[in-house]
Order: structure tokens, then sequence, then C-alpha cells
């Protein structure tokens, strides 16, 4: 039952509002449209913002940690070479839960390290400028007379660490080597103060990455990457720190349908065109019912022709135009003939049939801007103006014999119809033109029927 009345309800809508519906859902979805582009655009300039300001917080991080190389150092050089109880002033140093250990290697070789975390006693006498391959970056400080930052590469001790090596010079000439002091940092806690895990909660995943100096092959050094699809839209940005080349990528892992005004603006927008849909369907239902009413104030229901009312107020117009222009006007009376036989013997419904087809058959033949009208009962009347005797005789024959020289053929009857005609010119009233046309008829019908017979004073 529902299915029907939904299936009832759609074959009944109107082209102008569907039409309406359409051209809503369009100019709702350019609202969506504009909405989301912009939304995408100020997630990219935000996206852009966040990256930048990780970058930098990832270069501020560890320089905050690296710097514990240029207090050793600066400490070195205030001792001339010697730092008194080493253990006390790195247990001030290593003020950060990420710096694994602390070294001083005077002449390149270990003499002292500190660690809060692990063993560290196996590093004493190591030899940084041994050209072994695990001391690429102490040779290339050494080379460079700066910090270089190693890594990030696994520990003996089984974790991940940076490693800052740092040449010391005793002279400001830069001449005078005292050897190297070095601060390692555990992997990747290394950025904790960069807030690096927030980005999800944002909205955002990472990647930080770099071109392995040993096998260069793309190395992924740290990440947070779970479900971004392989279009993600996404930002990079190059971390140059120390000797350093690393790159963060930004994914987003929102889409349109994840902002919220994006969906209450598609549901609101789907509602507003319902609403203009309803809106249009009862304004053209409105209008079809004025036009219906509209039609069943000027025509007979039955016969599809004018009613008598509108036919009158028509012609009074009418006449004052013709009467101006000195036109002649004519009033037609039209009788079935033995019409009252039809009804008795066929019954109503024939006889309602006998006068659609009537009605159509005189349609037929008169002009266009002739005026055809039920009179009532099995009487019309026709209105023609700018005409003569002549031409009004020869155009009601035509409509005399359309009517009589064939059958009205119906399904339960085949009837031989034929119709009486008073006709009269319209000189005064339209009042006193249709008596006069309704006497003509009247002699029609005394001289025998089915004939045309003119008023005559």
């Amino acid at each position: 039952m529902k299915d029907r009345k939904v299936k009832k309800f759609f074959s009944n809508l109107s082209r102008m509002a569907v039409l309406s519906f359409l051209i809503s859902i369009i100019i709702c979805s350019s609202m969506v449209g504009v909405v989301i582009v912009n939304k995408e655009r100020s997630e990219a300039l935000q996206q852009e913002q966040f990256i930048l300001e990780k970058s930098l917080r990832i270069q501020e991080a560890l320089s905050r940690l690296f710097f514990r190389t240029e207090i050793l150092a600066a400490l070195i050089r205030q001792g001339n070479g010697y730092i008194e109880d080493f253990d006390a002033i790195a247990a001030l140093i290593v003020d950060d839960p990420s710096i694994s250990n602390i070294l001083i290697a005077p002449d390149g070789i270990v003499t002292s390290v500190f660690s809060t975390h692990d063993d560290v006693s196996s590093m004493i006498g190591h030899n940084f400028f041994d050209e072994s391959s695990g001391n690429i970056e102490a040779i290339k400080a050494l080379e460079m007379g700066e910090l270089v930052m190693a890594g990030p590469f696994m520990a003996v001790q089984g974790h991940m660490i940076l490693a800052g090596r740092l040449p010391v010079f005793l002279d400001t000439e830069r001449t005078n080597l005292w050897g190297l002091v070095s601060v390692t940092l555990r992997f990747p806690e290394a950025l904790d103060n960069a807030e690096l895990s927030r980005l999800r909660i944002q909205g955002y995943e990472y990647e930080l990455w770099r071109i392995n100096p040993d096998t260069g092959e793309r190395q992924i050094l740290d990440s947070n990457i779970q479900d971004a699809s392989a279009d993600a839209r996404y930002v990079e940005e190059r971390i140059q720190f120390l000797n350093a080349n690393w790159h963060l990528r930004l994914l987003t892992t929102r889409s349109w349908y994840n902002y919220p005004e994006v969906i209450i603006l598609i549901i609101a927008g789907f509602f507003v065109s319902l609403l203009v849909l309803f809106i249009a369907q009862n304004n053209f239902r409105l209008k079809q019912t004025r036009a219906e009413l509209d039609i069943l104030a000027k025509t007979d229901p039955l016969t599809g022709v004018y009613n008598r009312r509108y036919f009158a107020d028509i012609v009074q117009t009418d006449i004052k135009r013709s009467n101006r222009f000195n036109e002649k006007c004519y009033i037609i009376l039209i009788d079935a003939d033995h019409f009252k036989n039809v009804n008795d013997t066929y019954g109503h419904l024939t006889g309602d049939k006998v006068l659609i087809e009537l009605a159509r058959r005189m349609k037929e033949i008169i002009r266009p801007y002739d005026l055809l009208a039920r009179y009532g009962g099995e009487e019309f009347i026709i209105y023609m103006p700018n005409s003569n005797q002549d031409g009004i005789a020869a155009a009601t024959e035509r409509l005399r014999l359309r009517i009589c020289e064939h059958s009205f053929k119906f399904a339960d009857a085949n009837l031989d119809i034929s119709a009486s005609f008073g006709v009269a010119v319209i000189d005064d009233s339209i009042e006193k033109a249709i008596k006069n046309a309704d006497d003509a008829l009247y002699k029609a019908k005394e001289e025998g029927r089915n004939r045309v017979v003119f008023y005559r004073a």
C-alpha cells in the first residue's frame, strides 16, 4: 500500500516541481562543493603550518639535547684539558631521560662515560680517531672541526640512538686538538619535545625518513602511519640539522565526509530540496486547480464547449468591437431533432454521447474566432462575427450536412441524427438576437426540421 502511494506521488509530480528540485539539489551541491574546497584549502594551509612547526620543533629538540656537547667542550677548555669529578658534573648535565650517555675522549680515546640507563663500561678505551667503520662521523667531525651527528643506528644495548661527536680544541685558532666529547640520545625519545605523537589527535599521520648514507636507500626513521590511503593528501618538509638531511612527511587522515559542517550542509540541502519539491508541487496543483476551475467556469462539463454564461460575456464584449468597425454579426441556435426519442429509447448515457459528438462535429466546421456554446439541453448556440448573410448561409449549411450526412455510431446504437438551425443578425442587443434566432429555430421545427431558417422581421 505504501509502495503504491509512493509510486503515485512520483508519477503525479509536475515537471516544474522536478526541475525545481533538481535546481535546488544542484545549488546545494555547489554550496557543499564550495565548502569542501574552502575546507580543503584551509586544511592544506593548516597542514603546511603544522609541518613547518614540527620541523622547527625537531631541530629545536635536537639542538637543545646536543648542546650538552658544547657544555662539555667549554668545561674542558676552562680546565685546560681536565674535568674534575666528571661523574658529578655529568649527572648535572644529563637532565633529560632521552639522553643515553655522555663521554669524554682525550686524543679520541674514551676515558670517562656517564649513563643513567645502560652499562657503558665496555666503551672505556674506545678510540674514535681509529678509521674504522663505526667512527665515520667522529672522523668527519675532526675533519670539519664542528659537531657532527651520527645515526640513528642500533646501539649494542639494543635500542636506537643518535650520537653527537664534537672535537675540542684548547686554543681559539683551533690548532691545539684536545680530543672528542660525545652525547648519545635515545631515538625516537629525543623527539618527544616535538610532540609528533599529538599529530594523530589533530587528524594527521607522519613519516620521518632519510636516505641512508651507507646503503643509499630510503630509510624510515619514525612513523605513526596506520590507515592512510595511497592517495592521501600530504606535504613534505626537508629538515637540515648539522650534517643530517631528514624529511618529514605529513598526511591528513580526514576526508570531506569527516567535516561535520559538510554533513550538516548536505542533510540541510537535501531537506531544503525536498521542501522546494513539495512547495513547487503544491503550487503546480494550485495552478492546476485554478485552471480546472477556470475551465469549469467557462465550459460545459459534458461537451467541452463554452457554457451559456461565458458565451454571453464574450459576445457582449465582442459586439462593441464589431459595432466600431461596422461588422455584421450573427447568432445561430441549433437544436438536435427528436433528441427526446434518443434519451427515451437508448438512455441518457447514449444521449450524452450524441451531444458530445454533435459538439465535436460543429467545432470542426466553425472558424477559429467563432464561438460555440451549449445553450441548454440539446440546444447549442454559435456566434459568428464579421460575416454576411451569404457567408452565414453557407456556413450553417455545412454544419447541417456535417451533422446529418453520417450516422452517430456507438457500441450500443447506430443513430441518424439531424438538427434544425435558427439564424438572426445582431442589430440592437444580444438578447434580442437570441430571441429572434429562437423564433427562426421554432419555424424550422414547424417546417419539418433538419433545415436552416433565417429570422425575418
